[in-house]
């Protein structure tokens, strides 16, 4: 018997289908798991209060927990009373996959040391592609992925316990009954929400002044200029008087630009989450779920990807079909020959994101995902770039210079079927230099300077790819994780620090900024990168980061008391 493991049961029902209607031999069976079967947890002994927590940055083996029994009890099952000849791990391509697929493999080596490992990779469950992945299977797999996963989950169990359990514990004695949760991706997204809260709460604002002039052509078109920012008032006031009386300005300088924007590049996962947060203003961990069954369900390509080049061979014709087909647009209102717009990034794995197939038109959030999706690819390969006319002017009133500006879209281009972030335009009139124009109104107004905004959760998402917070297939979990511990509170689209949140951040700044600091949490995803190409062995990556740690837990440990006693009281408020 053959026996193929999928990542999900929509997947492998999609693989049973193309085996099937290939003619594949009966004797295949096709399991759909849930994601992980087996979880690891720190091994006995290290239960929370039998231990000091520093010792844990010690431990190097784990207890492996049954996660999803069904699946477990299913494959076990299988595996013991079955002659299995060979195991085809056909989990999602990537190494939390790989990792997955390295549980299975543990799993048959229970009953069965000499079946055959094999791997079917596949980024779309297209019946083509499925098909292509199951003639083309690898021996074994990617260890070099499965030992990334593995010490990206070893390195948060050891950290995130030892420091989750030095907070909670001292808090606890202060009367809190809660959880003071610590993680190395959280708690440096949670210090951007602080920081810009930070910023909002000790800015004074500043009062300064401009003068706004209301001009009319001799063509009788209206538009308005102002002057510079003038930071003293006196100064304003005597600038304005000598021209509150004037009725004529002249044209001293005009001048007009095209500013090309350039099409989207291929779409990538993280860029597609803050896009569609902002368009749906839904949780990105939502938009990626969603996504993902789109994806298990044979709408869409694979939808966790870094990569915005397109490979070559990629069928472009067929895919506008696709994606025509669903929009419900006419094929002759696009050109026909693909020219894609390639971006510099590619993971090496997964293809950018694109249609398989329509999906029915049902104003779901689901539709709406699709329907992005779509869109992004026909402006990306089967649209040009869009134009826009930049206007800008110089009027003299006196002894004054006023500014003037507008914009105009000369050229919609790839806004005809993405109309997404179409910038908002507004032109003035074609000036001539030393036309002359009509005073229409001239007034001194008084305005001051404005804190920065809360972070959006896009905002956020995009800070933490700027710094290497987490992967384009995790990053979308933690402001969702932030908001559940009680540190952060969203509304509609913005998020705002709690107090215990603050707090926290504060306290672990007097300990060392590395404690909340994206650069060293970075240091980890490198670390990942250098155990994909081969560079550190899973064993020294883990025992260089976590030494890093140790040091780390070692300095909060000696201010441990006071940050209790800080974040306490903050705490009975969640």
């Amino acid at each position: 018997m053959i026996v193929v493991v999928a990542e999900k049961p929509s997947v492998a029902r999609a693989i049973h289908k193309t085996l099937r209607s290939n003619n594949v031999k009966s004797n295949v069976r096709v399991f759909g798991l849930r994601g992980h079967v087996l979880d690891y947890d720190l091994k006995s002994g290290y239960e929370w209060g039998k231990v000091d927590p520093f010792k844990i940055f010690q431990l190097r083996e784990f207890q492996p927990i049954i996660r999803d029994k069904k699946s477990y009890r299913d494959l076990v099952n299988t595996f013991k009373d079955n002659l299995i000849e060979e195991l085809v791990i056909a989990t999602d391509n990537d190494p939390e996959g790989e990792l997955i697929g390295w549980e299975i493999v543990e799993i048959i080596r229970n009953f069965n040391s000499f079946a055959k490992i094999s791997r079917m990779r596949f980024n779309t469950v297209s019946e083509e592609e499925l098909w292509w992945a199951w003639q083309n299977r690898e021996e074994g797999l990617n260890w070099r992925w499965v030992w990334r996963a593995a010490y990206r989950r070893d390195f948060d169990l050891i950290t995130g316990a030892a420091f989750t359990r030095l907070l909670t514990s001292s808090v606890r004695k202060k009367g809190f009954k809660g959880l003071i949760s610590w993680g190395s991706c959280q708690i440096p997204t949670l210090n951007y929400i602080v920081e810009r809260e930070e910023k909002i709460r000790s800015f004074i604002p500043t009062s300064y002044w401009v003068i706004v002039g209301k001009f009319k052509t001799s063509r009788g078109e209206v538009f308005e200029a102002r002057s510079s920012k003038i930071e003293n008032r006196g100064e304003a006031q005597s600038i304005f008087d000598k021209l509150k009386n004037m009725k004529e300005g002249v044209v001293e300088r005009y001048v007009e630009e095209i500013e090309v924007i350039k099409r989207p590049k291929p779409l990538r996962t993280d860029e597609m989450l803050r896009d569609l947060h902002k368009i749906t203003g839904v949780s990105a961990s939502n938009i990626l779920k969603i996504a993902e069954e789109l994806y298990s369900n044979g709408y869409i390509s694979y939808p966790r990807t870094d990569t915005d080049q397109w490979l070559k061979g990629i069928d472009f014709n067929k895919i506008k079909l696709t994606a025509i087909k669903g929009l419900g647009l006419i094929y002759g209102e696009l050109p026909r020959e693909p020219k894609p717009l390639n971006g510099y990034r590619n993971d090496g794995a997964h293809p950018p994101i694109y249609p398989i197939s329509p999906y029915s038109r049902d104003n779901t959030l689901k539709w709406k995902v699709w329907e992005y999706i779509a869109r992004r690819f026909l402006a990306n390969v089967f649209s040009i770039d869009a134009r826009i006319l930049k206007q800008r002017g110089l009027i003299k009133v006196g002894e004054a210079i006023l500014k003037t500006s507008g914009s105009k879209i000369e050229e919609m281009g790839f806004y005809k079927i993405y109309p997404y972030f179409k910038p908002e335009t507004k032109s003035i009139p074609k000036l001539s230099v030393n036309e002359k124009l009509e005073v229409m109104d001239l007034k001194l107004v008084e305005e001051s300077t404005k804190p920065p905004n809360r972070l959006t959760e896009s905002e956020l998402l995009k800070l933490m790819e700027k710094d290497g917070i987490g992967t384009d297939a995790t990053r979308a979990e933690y402001p969702k994780i932030i908001i559940d511990r009680g540190y952060a509170v969203k509304n509609l689209r913005i998020i705002k620090p709690t107090e215990l949140g603050m707090n926290l951040i504060s306290s672990l700044r007097e300990v060392d900024l590395r404690l909340v600091s994206p650069q060293t949490r970075r240091i980890i995803e490198e670390y990942m990168d250098m155990i994909s190409r081969g560079e550190k062995k899973y064993d020294e990556a883990l025992d260089e980061t976590l030494k890093i740690y140790s040091t780390l837990y070692r300095q909060l440990e000696s201010k441990i008391h006071s940050i209790a006693d800080k974040l306490a009281g903050s705490a009975k408020n969640v």
